[in-house]
């Protein structure tokens, strides 16, 4: 299998505000949308917490995704996002194997 960059991310908001950083996060991924190399970005509210959001990618490589987010149109929405969270997000650094979509 071809060597992929993925993650999985779990944000916790602070109450009240996961409708705010869901809408966020969903105008952040548009510029992804014309990236080849973003093969997934997709944004999930945890069914049992009102507080979390999970978000996986799936990139073509580290260096594509890094490069992504320092575009200058993602920035702004890193700022607006970080004060609606309680801490930084958690990240983890996954390894497909396979399955359906790949």
């Amino acid at each position: 299998m071809k060597n992929y960059y993925a993650l999985i991310n779990r944000l916790t908001t602070k109450p009240g505000k996961r409708d705010d950083v869901l809408k966020i996060l969903l105008e952040a991924g548009k510029p992804f949308q014309e990236n080849a190399a973003c093969i997934l970005y997709l944004v999930y509210e945890d069914v049992q917490d009102p507080n979390v959001i999970w978000v996986e990618d799936l990139w073509a490589s580290e260096e594509e995704h890094t490069a992504a987010l320092a575009r200058p149109e993602v920035r702004p929405f890193v700022a607006q996002a970080l004060p609606l969270l309680e801490g930084m997000p958690e990240q983890r650094e996954i390894a497909p194997v396979g399955g359906k979509g790949l």
